[in-house]
């Protein structure tokens, strides 16, 4: 499974606006009152994404009734704005999806290259450490003889 990561530049605007202030000022934002909810907040913004502005707005504010004492009336309406259209929310996170679960991500082909180019320069590098039978500057070593002195 893609991590979230992967697939929140669709929903970002939506996932990262503040909902209220909380004590001491802290912001609290969609995601984390999803998360305080126990939902994945991706695809829940997915599934908001895809309904009817005012369906998507209800269902929002009554989630956030279960993390947030009174919200005001503007606020999921305010919120669900931020989500993407239906058509650019379900296109673009169905494709990051699939690209995710089947494209190698770029880091990791290049993580792969530079493993096999250091593995090459280390071959490389040892093979011209290792002293060659004959070559200048090479040690001596006797062969062992088997037979006993007389």
């Amino acid at each position: 499974m893609p991590s979230p990561a992967a697939l929140s530049a669709t929903f970002d605007a939506f996932l990262f606006a503040t909902v209220c202030e909380e004590r001491g000022d802290m912001p609290l934002t969609v995601v984390s009152a999803l998360a305080r909810l126990d939902l994945d907040p991706w695809t829940e913004a997915a599934e908001l994404a895809r309904m009817p502005p005012e369906g998507a707005a209800r269902r929002l504010a009554s989630l956030l009734a279960g993390v947030v004492a009174n919200p005001p009336a503007t606020t999921a309406a305010r919120l669900v704005a931020l989500l993407p259209t239906q058509a650019t929310a379900d296109g673009s996170f169905r494709g990051r999806l699939a690209g995710a679960m089947t494209a190698p991500s770029v880091s990791a082909l290049r993580f792969v290259v530079m493993l096999f180019m250091a593995s090459l320069a280390l071959s490389v590098l040892i093979g011209n450490l290792a002293p060659r039978a004959g070559a200048p500057g090479a040690a001596h070593t006797p062969a062992l003889s088997t037979a006993t002195p007389r």
